[in-house]
């Protein structure tokens, strides 16, 4: 008789055990769903790819000294929200393609258009410069081509 009751309380608590897997294994799937987690291979674009490239921020520094950077134009870019990169500070732009652009125009102390310059933007390879003039030098950080520095240039 001693056998039987060994028995049946160890098919109890495997019954038991096997019970709580199966509720905490019901409790993840109804959590995972609700917070819409994928698996790994779900979020690749059609092309393949994670869609991580199309999320790159991008960093241009005003190290001028008398002059301010206006945006003017951007292309696959978010809305930066403040136009306006005054002397000594940076703005942070978030390309949400592959491929993106923008347009500064430089401004004097009086706010009179002095000069400008246009960047194109890669998510894979970075800033590069198409377009400058006036007095200001745009350059990319060879460490990291995700950075763009403004200075003013030598004066004659």
């Amino acid at each position: 008789m001693t056998m039987k009751n060994d028995i049946a309380t160890i098919h109890g608590a495997e019954g038991s055990s096997i019970g709580i897997v199966l509720v905490l294994f019901i409790l993840l799937v109804i959590i995972t769903s609700m917070l819409g987690w994928k698996s790994y291979g779900d979020d690749l674009d059609e092309d393949g790819s994670s869609g991580i490239e199309s999320a790159q921020t991008f960093s241009v520094f005003n190290q001028t000294v008398d002059y301010i950077l206006n945006l003017v134009s951007f292309a696959n870019v978010q809305n930066p929200g403040s136009r306006i990169v005054r002397s000594g500070a940076s703005q942070s732009l978030v390309l949400i393609s592959a491929n993106g652009s923008v347009s500064y125009d430089v401004l004097n102390s009086s706010n009179q258009r002095v000069g400008s310059f246009s960047a194109g933007m890669s998510s894979t390879s970075g800033f590069t410069i198409s377009v400058n003039s006036g007095p200001i030098i745009p350059y990319i950080l060879p460490q990291n081509r995700f950075n763009l520095v403004v200075r003013s240039a030598p004066r004659a």
